[in-house]
């Protein structure tokens, strides 16, 4: 899946499962090259871009 902030195309599978921030229909993401963590979920029908670490800012 392609970064929401950088659109870089490497990402993580984060396991966390703990505090309701991940299921297996809407499973974490980290982008390898920003650090952003989201998760894509689906609320009334619509699928929305969940932020929950922002990428990291450069030095």
């Amino acid at each position: 899946m392609k970064c929401p902030n950088c659109g870089n195309r490497t990402s993580l599978n984060l396991d966390m499962h703990s505090g309701g921030f991940s299921s297996d229909e809407s499973p974490l993401k980290e982008c390898g090259a920003c650090g952003l963590v989201w998760r894509v979920k689906t609320e009334g029908g619509e699928t929305k871009i969940d932020i929950i670490k922002p990428a990291d800012k450069k030095k």
